[in-house]
C-alpha cells in the first residue's frame, strides 16, 4: 500500500476598492485597489473587452466608463477573481438661456438655465471693447447672480461655464458672451417755469428730458408740507390752489418705469 499526500490550495479571496458603482467627472480619473497585495502574485485587470494590456498592478486607474474587475494568480498557479465594479463618467453641457434683468445704473441680475451634473457655476464679466480683463465670479450654486459696482452708461459683457466637479477640474465650455448696457443717469430737468396762473390754478413746465419716462413734482404753500405728483409729459396743471397765496415747486426726472433711476431736484421755484 502507498500513500500519496495531495495538498489542494485554493486562491486568496480578493475585492476590489472602492466597490462601486463609481461616478466621476469627464477627463478625471479614479483609482481601484485590490484587496490583496503581495509581491508573488500577478495581477490582471479586465473590462468588458478583456484583460487590459499592462494593467499588472495592485491598483489601476480609470478614466473611462466600463465594468471592471481583477484576477490574481497565485505561484502554484491558483487564481481567484474579484467583484466586478462598475465606473459611470458623467459631463456637463454649456449653460444656455442666458439673460440680463434688473438692469439698473451700478448693478444688473445675470440669469441661465440649470445645466444637470452641475456641481456649480462660474461667471466671468468685463467692460466690452475695452480691453479689460475678465473679472471672476466662481462657485455659484443658483442660476443667477446679481453683479454690483458696475459703472452707469457702459456695455459689458459676460459668460458662464457649468462645473462637474467642486474645484472646476472638469468644467464645460464657457458660454456665448450676453451683452447689456447699464442705465444712463438720469439728468435734471431744466428750464422749470409756471404759466397760466389764476387764482385757483397754475401750469408748472419744465423741458423735456430725452428718453424719460417721467416726471415727480411736489409742490407747497410756502412754509407747508409737500404735495407729491407724478407725469408723463412734461408738464403739470394745478387746482384748487388759494388765491393771493405764495408757492413753491420744484421737478425731478424719472428715467425708467421703476423709480430706479431718477434725478435731483431742480432748484426751488415759485409762484403766487
Amino acid at each position: 500500500t502507498v500513500t500519496t499526500v495531495i495538498t489542494l490550495s485554493a486562491g486568496p479571496s480578493v475585492s476590489i476598492t472602492p466597490s462601486g458603482p463609481i461616478t466621476i467627472c469627464d477627463g478625471l480619473s479614479t483609482t481601484l485597489s485590490s484587496s490583496v497585495t503581495n509581491a508573488n502574485y500577478t495581477y490582471a485587470w479586465s473590462d468588458a473587452s478583456g484583460v487590459i494590456s499592462g494593467a499588472t498592478s495592485t491598483t489601476y486607474s480609470v478614466s473611462s466608463a466600463g465594468t471592471y474587475s481583477l484576477t490574481i494568480t497565485t505561484p502554484a498557479g491558483c487564481s481567484s477573481t474579484s467583484n466586478s465594479v462598475v465606473v459611470n463618467v458623467i459631463s456637463v453641457s454649456t449653460p444656455s438661456g442666458l439673460s440680463t434683468s434688473a438692469i439698473q445704473l451700478d448693478r444688473a441680475t445675470m440669469n441661465w438655465s440649470s445645466v444637470a451634473n452641475a456641481d456649480h457655476y462660474d461667471v466671468r464679466i468685463r467692460e466690452q471693447g475695452a480691453g479689460a480683463g475678465w473679472t471672476l465670479i466662481p462657485n455659484l450654486l443658483t442660476t443667477s447672480r446679481t453683479k454690483t459696482g458696475l459703472s452707469s452708461a457702459t456695455t459689458y459683457e459676460w459668460q458662464v461655464r457649468a462645473s462637474c466637479t467642486s474645484d472646476s477640474s472638469s468644467s464645460s465650455a464657457w458660454s456665448s458672451s450676453e451683452v447689456f448696457a447699464t442705465l444712463t443717469p438720469c439728468t435734471i430737468p431744466q428750464n422749470p417755469n409756471s404759466t397760466g396762473i389764476t387764482p385757483s390754478a397754475a401750469t408748472l413746465g419744465w423741458d423735456a428730458i430725452a428718453g424719460s419716462w417721467g416726471y415727480r413734482v411736489r409742490y407747497k404753500q410756502v412754509g407747508g408740507s409737500w404735495t407729491f405728483d407724478t407725469t408723463n409729459t412734461n408738464s403739470l396743471s394745478l387746482s384748487g390752489l388759494n388765491a393771493s397765496t405764495n408757492y413753491q415747486w420744484q421737478v425731478k426726472g424719472i428715467c425708467d418705469a421703476a423709480g430706479t433711476n431718477t434725478s435731483g431736484w431742480t432748484s426751488h421755484q415759485y409762484f403766487t
